[in-house]
């Protein structure tokens, strides 16, 4: 990458943390947090569908395409209180039931794979009903950031998960800059002195939707999750 491209990443950087970190507030609660989260969201959004307009080959990402679904998702915890928050309000008492078994079931899975099986083992998404995400609205990052030049690729991946050598999918530049405003926003939240360890969502947000001590131990400073 130029000089100059690198400065322009740097300057993202600094604007996304300063944003977040203001957006928090003096005063951590539960709605700041929350709101801080979607505004991140929204900008990061926004910078993706702005720059896939300049992308030659055009974004195959669409709908019900679901390849990418069974990767690992790394979240942070205002991530996870963000999309919990958002279950417990919109989600009928029979889908809360059967994400609960889901993820069950994945931490199950989960805890007889190695670190290293752990990321080339296909394991759908607990919250994937009908190949869509259940949360759209409130995914997390990493989910938005994956864009996809070529679905082959993405499906090669899905049908070899232990492929190492295979392409990577995404356009370089809108990678940088998307992975730029991810860890920036982790920085924000991290200058509040809340915990910004990467999780993995299948593990920990059955904790978050059940029982309302682990938010409370982020807002007061301490890790989330065990």
């Amino acid at each position: 990458m130029t000089d100059m491209f690198q400065e322009q990443l740097k300057k993202t950087f600094e604007s996304e943390r300063d944003l977040v970190i203001k957006e928090c507030g003096n005063n951590k609660n539960s709605s700041s947090l929350n709101t801080a989260t979607i505004n991140f969201y929204a900008r990061l959004d926004e910078t993706i569908a702005g720059a896939s307009t300049h992308i030659e080959q055009g974004v195959h990402c669409k709908k019900s395409c679901s390849y990418c679904c069974y990767f690992r998702v790394d979240v942070s915890a205002n991530e996870i209180f963000a999309i919990s928050d958002c279950m417990q309000t919109s989600f009928t008492n029979e889908e809360l039931k059967q994400f609960v078994e889901r993820a069950n079931e994945n931490k199950k899975q989960i805890s007889m794979l190695s670190q290293a099986k752990r990321i080339v083992t296909n394991i759908a998404c607990p919250l994937l009903v009908d190949d869509t995400c259940s949360v759209y609205a409130v995914r997390p990052s990493m989910c938005r950031k994956i864009h996809s030049m070529n679905v082959e690729a993405c499906k090669h991946s899905y049908e070899n998960p232990e492929d190492r050598n295979v392409e990577n999918a995404e356009h370089p530049v809108l990678s940088a800059i998307t992975m730029t405003m991810l860890i920036a926003a982790r920085d924000g939240f991290s200058s509040h002195n809340l915990d910004d360890t990467v999780y993995d969502l299948s593990e920990v947000l059955i904790f978050a939707l059940e029982d309302s001590k682990y938010k409370k131990r982020w807002l007061n400073g301490k890790k989330a999750f065990p």
